[in-house]
């Protein structure tokens, strides 16, 4: 069985029989996947013809088979975030590397990371392995870079990453306090909504979500808080937004064992100009207007369930 030119978009569990799920594929001849997130990319592919009609679905031990057949690029590094905080930004400079393949916050990726409670710690890992080597095939030749912007909840599950990848170095991207909570306030990711995601994913009660604000607050303080827990000095960087973009070709290259050419270092000097969200739009900082629209409430808030574990990073 060959999987070449296909993509997994989803994965569908079945709770009654977890070896009975299956996973989706789509169609893709791309080189490279140039939109912000991975979601973005699958909306395109679905709105093919041939992707319309046609997909494959296979069982999860025929997607480990295919990684076993096709071992995917080795990963090249990882990036981890609290949301907000620079990391599509960095993802889309990783993106301008020579032979470099990005995977924004994939969908499938995190599916397996929050099936604790369906796999095994054992099958959990095997199947993360197996997913990021079928996300990251090369697709286009001498393409040997690969890493991975995972979803922002993610952070928490940090250990099971390393040690599925215990080689791979990350990064972990964090910003001050105030602007993250009014940008996430302004517009909510999923993990920020009450309902969205279970309280006790992040070590809250239901309860604690009869307050949108401090939901939020407390949601992004938990990512902190794990990324100041799982730090590591041999493997993971602990980089404030304020280090973008020159970080990108700088700390971040030699983090991830990585020395960019002159070319290199011009084309992601160009990228850094232009604002990832925003397709040709320039690229213009925004912590002072963030910083001046924060209510007294929102203040608090972030300093009570957030700055603490930002200071204790930031030392």
């Amino acid at each position: 069985m060959t999987l070449r030119d296909w993509l997994p978009g989803r994965i569908f569990w079945n709770d009654a029989d977890v070896e009975a799920s299956t996973v989706e594929w789509l169609h893709c001849d791309l080189p490279r996947f140039d939109e912000p997130f991975l979601d973005d990319t699958y909306a395109l592919l679905t709105r093919r013809p041939a992707n319309v009609l046609f997909r494959r679905r296979t069982s999860l031990a025929e997607l480990e088979a295919w990684a076993a057949d096709s071992p995917g690029i080795p990963p090249t590094g990882f990036v981890f975030h609290v949301s907000r905080c620079g990391s599509t930004l960095l993802a889309r400079l990783l993106g301008s590397l020579d032979h470099a393949l990005v995977l924004s916050e994939p969908g499938p990726v995190d599916s397996i990371i929050r099936a604790g409670d369906r796999l095994g710690r054992d099958r959990q890992i095997s199947l993360l392995r197996a997913i990021v080597s079928a996300l990251g095939q090369p697709r286009t030749p001498g393409q040997n870079r690969l890493f991975i912007k995972f979803d922002a909840w993610n952070t928490l599950h940090l250990p099971l990453v390393r040690a599925a990848f215990p080689e791979v170095p990350w990064v972990f991207l964090h910003r001050d306090p105030v602007e993250v909570l009014v940008s996430a306030l302004t517009r909510r990711g999923v993990h920020t909504v009450p309902g969205f995601l279970p309280p006790a994913h992040f070590g809250l009660a239901d309860a604690d979500a009869r307050d949108p604000q401090a939901y939020a607050a407390r949601v992004l303080g938990a990512i902190y808080q794990a990324g100041l827990d799982h730090h590591d000095p041999a493997r993971g960087l602990a980089l404030n937004y304020t280090a973008l973009p020159g970080a990108a070709w700088t700390i971040v290259a030699r983090h991830f064992g990585l020395t960019p050419t002159a070319g290199e270092v011009e084309a992601l000097r160009a990228a850094s100009a232009v604002n990832p969200k925003q397709g040709d739009a320039p690229f213009q900082a925004d912590g002072a207007a963030k910083r001046d629209a924060a209510s007294p409430e929102v203040r608090a808030l972030a300093d009570r369930w957030m700055r603490p574990a930002y200071q204790a990073l930031e030392a």
